[in-house]
C-alpha cells in the first residue's frame, strides 16, 4: 500500500486534510509532518506515524519523506516570498531526493500573481512534469468560506454585518471541501495537473439573509469604506471590482457533489 505523508498537519488546513484522510484510507498509510514534539506525540496517540521536520531545514525534509509515495505538500504560512519561496524550495528538492513519486500541492486562487505559489508551480512541473503525465497535481484553492461567516456572525448580534465589497460577489469555498478535495487528488490523481477550487460564488446582502433566516432575527448589510473593514477590506475591495466573482466547475468534478454553499457554512458555524 503506498504511503501518503501530509505536511503542516498541525495547521488548519493540514489537520483538515489528515481528518479527510483517515476517512478514506487506512491509518497505517497515513504519515504527517509536523515541527513540535508535542505535535508528534498527538498525532501518535491518535494511531497515525508522525515525522518531525521544518521547512527552513531541508535535511529534515529528507530524512522526513523516506519510504513516502504520496506527498500532500501544504504551503508555508508565510507570506513572505523571501522565506516561502526557499522554504518550498527545499520541500521540492526534498521530496525529489526522497523518492517521493507524486506530490499534491495546496496553492492558491490568483498563483500567477503570488511569487511564493507561482515559483513553487513551476518547480513542480521543473521536476515532476508538464501536462497530464505530471507527476504534481497543484490545487488552487479559493479563500475560506468560513472567516467571513465567523466574522459576520461576531458582528451579527447587534443586527448587521459590514462589509466594503459592496454588491461584488466572492466564489469562496468551505475548509472542509478543500480538505477533502486535497485527500481525494491524494488517492485518486486528478486527470488534469492544475485545478482551480471554488465553490459557488456569494454577496454579503445573500450572507445578511442566511444569518437573518437562520437567527430568526434581522440582520442587515451595512456598507463602509475599505479602512473600516479592517483585515478583511483587500479583500472586499478585490470583490467591489469584480475581481472574486469567477466560479469554477473544479471543485465540484473533483468531489463528485456540489460544493457546500454559503447557507450551508452558515449553519454549520451556528451549530459549533
Amino acid at each position: 500500500m503506498e504511503s501518503i505523508l501530509i505536511t503542516g498537519a498541525s495547521g488548519r488546513l493540514g489537520g483538515a486534510i489528515v481528518a479527510a484522510l483517515a476517512a478514506r484510507v487506512p491509518r497505517e498509510r497515513l504519515r504527517v509532518l509536523v515541527r513540535t514534539t508535542p505535535a508528534a506525540d498527538a498525532f501518535r496517540a491518535r494511531g497515525v506515524t508522525a515525522r518531525l521536520g521544518d521547512y527552513a531545514d531541508r535535511r529534515s525534509l529528507v530524512d522526513a519523506f523516506a519510504g513516502v509515495d504520496r506527498l500532500v505538500f501544504v504551503s508555508s504560512p508565510v507570506h513572505d516570498p523571501a522565506i516561502r519561496v526557499p522554504q518550498h524550495r527545499a520541500v521540492v528538492s526534498a521530496a525529489v531526493a526522497a523518492g517521493v513519486r507524486r506530490v499534491v500541492y495546496t496553492s492558491a486562487f490568483g498563483a500567477a500573481h503570488d511569487p511564493g505559489h507561482a515559483k513553487t508551480e513551476a518547480l513542480l512541473a521543473e521536476r515532476f512534469g508538464h501536462g497530464d503525465d505530471s507527476g504534481a497535481t497543484i490545487l488552487r484553492n479559493g479563500f475560506y468560506t468560513e472567516p467571513f461567516v465567523d466574522r459576520a456572525l461576531a458582528e451579527a448580534v447587534v443586527g448587521r454585518v459590514t462589509s466594503a465589497a459592496g454588491g461584488g460577489a466572492l466564489a469562496t469555498a468551505s475548509l472542509v471541501d478543500l480538505a477533502e478535495a486535497a485527500a481525494l487528488a491524494a488517492t485518486r490523481p486528478p486527470a488534469r495537473p492544475v485545478l482551480e477550487l471554488r465553490g459557488p460564488a456569494w454577496t454579503y446582502d445573500e450572507l445578511a439573509a442566511h444569518l437573518s433566516s437562520e437567527r430568526g432575527r434581522p440582520v442587515v448589510h451595512e456598507r463602509v469604506d475599505v479602512e473600516a473593514a479592517g483585515a478583511f477590506g483587500p479583500l472586499h475591495a478585490l470583490a467591489a471590482g469584480g475581481r472574486l466573482a469567477t466560479g469554477s466547475d473544479d471543485l465540484a468534478a473533483l468531489l463528485g457533489r456540489p460544493p457546500r454553499t454559503l447557507a450551508d457554512v452558515v449553519r454549520s458555524a451556528l451549530q459549533r
